[in-house]
């Protein structure tokens, strides 16, 4: 598996990823000049994250994927996306958007960003043994 690369692509340009988090909750992903972030709500699907088998791939609809510019949220969904178990404490996760400026939905007052986002494609290489068994939910 050559996934281990952490990348954040924007219309086309490689704008790098400086930070990945990983909690009970959700999943965020900030680029390098900390201007974008992609969070992924996780909280419901820790139980199909977790019955994903050593070096398979689960295409996995979250809840919410939120992308924000310089933190004025829009709600995105992917083309595709898919999570893989590398290892028992690792997870890659790839995500691809599309036709952005067709179905993004802006939570702010301007209703835009400052750039079209038309493109995202992120894929995240993570160790996740501290959240190993995901939020306790009845």
């Amino acid at each position: 598996m050559n996934e281990n690369k952490n990348t954040m692509v924007l219309n086309g340009v490689n704008i790098g990823i400086s930070k990945i988090t990983l909690d009970e909750t959700e999943l965020i992903i900030i680029d390098k000049s900390g201007i974008y972030c992609l969070r992924i709500i996780l909280y419901y699907n820790w139980k199909e994250i977790n019955n994903i088998e050593i070096g398979e791939k689960a295409k996995i609809d979250f809840n919410e994927y939120i992308l924000s510019e310089n933190n004025e949220p829009s709600l995105i969904w992917p083309e595709e996306s898919y999570v893989e178990k590398v290892t028992n404490n690792s997870l890659y996760f790839y995500f691809n958007f599309e036709n952005m400026s067709k179905t993004i939905t802006y939570m702010n007052k301007r209703n835009c960003f400052n750039i079209l986002p038309n493109s995202l494609v992120v894929k995240a290489f993570i160790d996740y043994k501290e959240v190993f068994n995901g939020p306790n939910i009845n």
